[in-house]
């Protein structure tokens, strides 16, 4: 059985939202981490989730934006200094949380806030053990942090979203570490068409799965 719970999680001066859901003896952590959600519960995300719980992990899916900076800032979305700092805090966070410590870490990054975590992972690797984007945005990173990062990432890209496709490839030829390219037949990057989102969600259990062995307890 997975508990969940909402939180409110400080990053500097602001608090984050969040939704933290476990099962009874996880084998790890996921932070799922995008821009903005309005109402986590309710989400995909949290839906998708739930492929993640069943495999045994602890998940903490959270807005990176408040809600007043996904309306009033038109940048805050795309500013990936600001993303990359409140990743670096929720990382602190994470630390700091008796009932997460030691367990193995992973990363489901979405849009631009995958490039802040390649940004981060690239200085401080020691953190996370595997990194998975879904339709995100690697090319925001800089071409320094793509060559340095040497997390294993899994980009699962969808088919019918060429926007992303064409400049997630030049990113892709720039990284130096383990990597792997999952595309998702005959989806858009909302991932709304039917079996997208369970496609997805499975390829990305499959590659935290490879690459976090289970905690000992």
């Amino acid at each position: 059985m997975t508990s969940t719970h909402e939180l409110r999680i400080q990053t500097g001066k602001v608090w984050l939202d969040a939704l933290h859901a476990s099962p009874a003896q996880p084998r790890g952590l996921i932070l799922c981490a995008l821009p903005h959600i309005a109402q986590l519960r309710d989400s995909r995300d949290s839906h998708a989730a739930g492929f993640l719980h069943e495999a045994g992990f602890t998940t903490l899916l959270v807005s990176l934006l408040t809600p007043y900076e996904a309306q009033h800032d038109s940048d805050a979305h795309y500013d990936i200094a600001l993303l990359d700092q409140r990743i670096a805090a929720l990382l602190e966070w994470i630390a700091q949380q008796p009932s997460l410590q030691g367990l193995p870490l992973g990363v489901l990054a979405s849009d631009s806030v995958l490039s802040a975590c390649i940004r981060q992972f690239a200085r401080e690797p020691g953190h996370v053990s595997a990194l998975v984007s879904r339709a995100g945005r690697p090319e925001l990173a800089g071409a320094a942090p793509l060559r340095s990062l040497q997390v294993p990432l899994m980009m699962i890209v969808p088919e019918a979203a060429s926007e992303l496709t064409a400049p997630s490839q030049q990113a892709w030829k720039l990284l130096g570490g383990e990597k792997l390219w999952h595309t998702v037949p005959g989806a858009s990057a909302s991932l709304i068409e039917p079996g997208s989102l369970e496609n997805a969600s499975r390829a990305a259990c499959a590659w935290f799965l490879r690459h976090m062995p289970a905690a000992e307890r």
